[in-house]
């Protein structure tokens, strides 16, 4: 009876993992209908904290391991829907369970990964059951169906629940043993990086669903600010914050992070701007998920050269994404070999011997993220040429990808857009797999 329970726990566990993120992204952007600040805040919140959750727990000083970690994000995550359904009936509920599921979205993830290959190289593995897995789904999809009056207080039901089956594995794991040596020392750079981030990005987000072109200044120079405060750490501080990792990993990482981002803020923007927000479940939700359910068995069959071949199969999808009628397909298909590449990347930090080993995915989690927000500036911008270019103002940009229903010209922009977007990421990855080469030719001229 405990194993089929604790099987279920592992089901649900999955489940939070491949979902935390996008499900209430979806649900929050959707709550946020108002022009007030009040009204967005409960998105720019839980996207915000999400974002830059991982700088904040390597920035403060404690003694937190991973096991403890996916605790309180399960807490976290269980109060937040608590007080997301009761936002159905008084609104600012809405922004306190937009905090909670952030930081539980931010942490969750990447404490379940350590404390999974803990239990793998321990022989304690659980596997969870497909059809829990498959009912699960199908209920949390079903919510996004209903009318907004059922949808929200039944997602946040249905989500509850999920994270209360997950406690039923957590549980049971007390024997999760970290040597004291392995536990993290704190660090005021990551504090740094939290602070500057989540500003950033709060700015950011905010003047998009605002439509404030002001806020968008004021997020330009930020993001200039960061560049060139990333450009000085990098050349005058001999100890880098990420010291212990290879080069080349790290940049693999970054892209990761870039992609990750370019698949669930580009297309979701996409997606809003050119089919409408009606079909944001499945022409994105859908085939992205897929993607993230199927990565695991796709990676088992991609052998040795498993980085270079996703890497292959996230150029052919891009190129299908660039041909709008092979969106949702195109998308699928990045989607399920970028996931295959993150969990290779994963399987190379566990195996990185000079980090403490409990630490190991989390040192993974900042590089990415670093890479996922850097990326989402750029992308912004580029997204502001666009519209300058056209002969519009930023607030156009702001309110086309905000309107329930696409027009004409937002069809088009998007179309700009989307070439662009994808061809940043294209030549990002072309770049990473030719520079091996090039680099020995170019010592050969000398």
């Amino acid at each position: 009876m405990t194993q089929q329970l604790n099987s279920m726990g592992k089901s649900a566990l999955l489940i939070l993992s491949n979902t935390i993120i996008v499900l209430p992204f979806m649900i929050f952007i959707q709550i946020a209908k108002g022009t007030s600040l009040l009204a967005l805040l409960p998105f720019l919140l839980f996207y915000t904290f999400r974002m830059t959750g991982v700088f904040f727990i390597r920035g403060i000083k404690t003694r937190i391991n991973s096991y403890s970690l996916l605790k309180i994000s399960l807490y976290a995550g269980l109060l937040g829907c608590l007080l997301g359904f009761m936002g159905s009936f008084y609104f600012p509920f809405y922004t306190l369970s937009g905090i909670l599921l952030g930081v539980s979205a931010a942490w969750l993830p990447m404490s379940n990964t350590s404390v999974n290959y803990y239990l793998k190289n321990t022989n304690q593995l659980i596997k969870g059951k497909t059809l829990v897995s498959l009912l699960l789904f199908l209920a949390l999809g079903f919510s996004f169906v209903l009318s907004p009056s059922l949808k929200y207080p039944l997602f946040f039901v249905f989500y509850g629940i999920v994270y209360l089956l997950s406690f039923q594995l957590v549980g049971n794991l007390d024997n999760y043993k970290v040597d004291p040596n392995d536990l993290e020392k704190a660090s005021y750079k990551y504090l740094i990086l939290f602070a500057l981030f989540f500003v950033c990005l709060f700015l950011l987000r905010s003047s998009r669903l605002l439509a404030n072109s002001l806020e968008f200044d004021y997020f330009i120079f930020g993001f200039f600010f960061l560049v060139t405060l990333y450009i000085v750490a990098t050349n005058f501080f001999k100890n880098k914050i990420q010291r212990n990792i290879p080069r080349k990993l790290s940049y693999l990482t970054a892209i990761n992070g870039a992609v990750g981002n370019y698949l669930f803020l580009f297309c979701s923007l996409y997606v809003a701007g050119f089919y409408g927000h009606q079909h944001l479940f499945l022409q994105f939700y859908l085939p992205y998920v897929l993607g993230i359910v199927f990565a695991s068995k796709v990676k088992n069959l991609l052998g040795n050269n498993v980085k270079t071949y996703s890497l292959i199969g996230i150029f052919l999808g891009l190129l299908l994404i660039v041909f709008s009628p092979l969106f949702a397909l195109g998308l699928f298909l990045t989607s399920l070999f970028k996931g295959s590449l993150n969990s290779s990347l994963t399987q190379d930090y566990e195996s990185t011997i000079n980090i403490v080993e409990d630490k190991r995915i989390w040192v993974k989690y900042t590089i990415q993220n670093i890479g996922s927000i850097l990326h989402q500036f750029l992308l912004m911008l580029l997204g502001s040429l666009i519209i300058m270019k056209n002969g519009l103002s930023i607030k156009t940009l702001f309110i086309i990808t905000s309107t329930p229903i696409p027009t004409a010209r937002s069809i088009e922009l998007m179309k700009s857009w989307n070439l662009i977007a994808t061809s940043l990421i294209i030549l990002i990855i072309i770049a990473y797999l030719i520079y091996p080469k090039i680099v020995p030719l170019l010592k050969k001229s000398k």
